[in-house]
C-alpha cells in the first residue's frame, strides 16, 4: 500500500511510535519550511509559532506535534512528500512507512532542484554559516532588497540577537531564493551581494562567483 492511502490513525501511530527518531533526524536546515509552506501545510504564522523561542531540537518536536495533532490526514501525506522533496527520503522509508509498503515513484509537486540546483543543494546552508556578525546579515539583506523588518522577524524567530544567527541567515536567504532563485542570473545576483559586504570567499566557494 502506498502511504497516500494510510488512514489518520496509521499516521498518528507512525508519528507517535517513531517520534524519538524523527526528532533526532529530521533536518530543518534545508528547505523543509518553505516546501511545507508551498504545500499549504504551514503558513507564516504557524512557522513563527513553531520556531519562536525554541532551539532546533524543540522546533522539530513542535513541528511533529503540529502535524500529528492539528493537521488533517492529507497534510500528513504532504508532510511525508515534503521530506522526500527535501532529499530526506530515508526518514520517510524508515519511520513514516509501514513495513512492506513502498514510497511513491513520483512526486506531485516538482522539486525546484532542477530549476536552480546551485542554490538548492545545500548551498544556502553553507552560505548562511559564513554570515556573521549580525550586521553582515542586515547588509546582505539590503543588497538583496529584503526589508529590514523581514530580517528582524527572522532574528526574533530564531532567538533574537543572542540566538541562532545561522538559522536567521538561512531563513533570510530562503525567503530571497523562494522569490528569485528561479530567475536567470540568480547566482550572480547573490554572489554580487556577498562580495559587496566582503564575503568574496563565500561567493567564490559556493557560487563560483568572483566578480
Amino acid at each position: 500500500m502506498a502511504f497516500e492511502k494510510y488512514e489518520d490513525d496509521t499516521w498518528k501511530e507512525l508519528l507517535r511510535d517513531n517520534r524519538v527518531k524523527l526528532v533526532e533526524q529530521i533536518d530543518l536546515e534545508r528547505n523543509l519550511w518553505s516546501i511545507l509552506e508551498s504545500r499549504n501545510v504551514l503558513n507564516s504564522r504557524s512557522i513563527t509559532s513553531i520556531k519562536s523561542g525554541r532551539n532546533e531540537y524543540e522546533q522539530r518536536e513542535a513541528l511533529l506535534d503540529y502535524i500529528n495533532h492539528k493537521r488533517p490526514t492529507e497534510d500528513k501525506v504532504k508532510f511525508a512528500k515534503a521530506l522526500i522533496e527535501d532529499q530526506q527520503e530515508h526518514i520517510v522509508s524508515s519511520y513514516l512507512t509501514k513495513p512492506g509498503d513502498k514510497l511513491p515513484v513520483t512526486q506531485d509537486v516538482p522539486s525546484k532542484e532542477n530549476e536552480s540546483s546551485q542554490l538548492n543543494r545545500g548551498c544556502l546552508i553553507d552560505i548562511a554559516k559564513g554570515i556573521t556578525p549580525t550586521f553582515m546579515l542586515h547588509d546582505l539583506a539590503r543588497n538583496l532588497h529584503i526589508s529590514p523588518d523581514s530580517v528582524s522577524t527572522h532574528l526574533t524567530n530564531n532567538g533574537g540577537i543572542a540566538g541562532d544567527l545561522r538559522m536567521a541567515a538561512l531563513d533570510t536567504l530562503t525567503e530571497w531564493e523562494r522569490e528569485n532563485g528561479h530567475k536567470p542570473g540568480a547566482e550572480k545576483v547573490l554572489g554580487e551581494a556577498l562580495c559587496k559586504i566582503g564575503l568574496n570567499g563565500l561567493a567564490k566557494k559556493h557560487l563560483n562567483y568572483s566578480g
